[in-house]
């Protein structure tokens, strides 16, 4: 069940939630007759008309989602979803197969399905994705006697079927192995060094970082700016100290453990859903090399095409909770750039790692249990 939960709910239950992507190609044929004489004039016009094409595209393009509604500027700012017609109570106004992309709150994802979040309210799902790594001491993706440190590192289905289509919509294992690798590092953030007294150096370092970098963003005078060369810097920091290691020595993990940050749980849900846009950028990008259907690869670059569309809160939210910009970029955007696998690398740059989680912030859907009575509703996870 899925249901968009505003900004203050989604500050309230998940506290930590946190350009250079794809544009729109102008159409810009019908300006090579126009003829105007003034220079100043002449860029100024070009420069109107862009704008208006590209608004235009923009509005076709999210007016093409549904039948049933518009979407509008509101009074009040942003833009809302309006009615085209008056509509019956039940009507279905939209319906989508699967989102853009999801992330299941740590504690359940041995209990929501990973292809149609079905809950098994505290049962441990029967279908388990292992990584290949683990495949090579088992004959099959299903596992019914993985030792316990394997079996936490496993995606989990509630059927035969959706665990299938998860792999069919997979390339090259790249979805699967990045969500594992990210499981495998917090365990390893969890386990390892607890009381190892460099780790316990860097976990004091980082708090003395997160309120340096707050006392410095509430002086700012102008934020986006210093949230943009923030960014840059943590961009150049991790080229850096990856620059000092060997080709080699990148791709052992063990060598770069120091290096990965050690992120809590709403870092963990974070970091899963951008992996999921990242591998979605990927996969439009090469669908000619892959297996998918044409209708797979069209629907999802269609919607990256909308994505691209959605309002980013960035800039509201960092002002509101100043510790979140240490999370976004020492932390979260450190975690992907030392971690994530090589063929993910090239997207994950400071503008599309700040689109992807402002984008995130007020337009996510929550997965939530399907009520029950006399009890509360879980909160699972969330999409987009």
């Amino acid at each position: 069940m899925w249901n968009q939960f505003p900004d203050n709910d989604i500050s309230s239950a998940l506290s930590t939630l946190v350009d250079d992507l794809t544009h729109f190609d102008l159409q810009k044929s019908s300006l090579c007759s126009t003829t105007i004489t003034p220079p100043t004039t002449s860029v100024a016009s070009l420069a109107e008309v862009e704008v208006q094409v590209e608004v235009d595209e923009a509005t076709t393009l999210l007016n093409s989602i549904s039948s049933h509604f518009s979407v509008k500027p509101t009074k009040y700012g942003g833009r809302g979803c309006f009615a085209n017609t008056d509509l019956a109570q039940g009507t279905i106004i939209h319906e989508c197969s699967m989102p853009l992309s999801s992330t299941i709150a740590r504690p359940f994802r041995k209990e929501v399905c990973g292809s149609c979040f079905k809950f098994l309210y505290g049962k441990t799902l029967k279908f388990k994705l292992m990584s290949r790594k683990n495949k090579q001491n088992n004959s099959t993706s299903v596992s019914t006697s993985a030792s316990a440190s394997d079996s936490s590192l496993a995606l989990y289905f509630c059927s035969q079927s959706c665990m299938d289509q998860f792999i069919a919509l997979d390339i090259d294992d790249l979805y699967r192995e990045s969500l594992l690798n990210v499981e495998s590092l917090f365990l390893k953030g969890l386990n390892e060094y607890q009381y190892d007294l460099e780790r316990k150096k860097q976990e004091e370092d980082d708090i003395e970082a997160e309120l340096k970098l707050e006392n410095e963003l509430k002086q700012a005078k102008d934020i986006e700016l210093f949230i943009s060369q923030k960014s840059q810097e943590a961009d150049i920091n991790c080229q850096l100290q990856l620059s000092k290691l060997k080709p080699k020595q990148r791709k052992n993990f063990n060598n770069l453990i120091y290096l990965i940050p050690k992120i809590n749980e709403n870092e963990y849900m974070e970091i899963k859903y951008i992996i999921g846009i990242l591998f979605q950028m990927y996969k439009r990008d090469n669908c000619e090399n892959n297996k998918l259907s044409l209708s797979s690869v069209s629907l999802s670059s269609l919607e990256l095409q909308i994505f691209q569309l959605l309002q980013s809160n960035e800039i509201e939210k960092i002002r509101k909770y100043p510790y979140l910009l240490h999370s976004y970029t020492n932390k979260i955007y450190k975690f992907l750039k030392m971690s994530t696998l090589e063929k993910l690398q090239s997207y994950i740059t400071p503008s599309i790692i700040r689109s992807i989680i402002g984008k995130s912030l007020t337009n996510v859907f929550g997965i939530w249990s399907i009520d029950e009575p006399d009890e509360n509703k879980e909160l699972l996870g969330y999409s987009l």
